[in-house]
């Protein structure tokens, strides 16, 4: 939506990048997780 008031946009812009980072964040904590596991799980174990 178009904005006037600089403060109105970035109001609106920050939870959006907020969202982008908690998702970064989940699939690098996932994909660091899953790879450590199979570093140590043995054979049939592995995902």
């Amino acid at each position: 939506m178009m904005v006037n008031n600089l403060g109105a946009f970035v109001g609106r812009t920050i939870p959006v990048i907020g969202w982008f980072l908690i998702a970064s964040d989940f699939t690098q904590i996932v994909y660091n997780t899953l790879s450590t596991y199979n570093k140590i799980a043995r054979g049939k174990d592995r995902l």
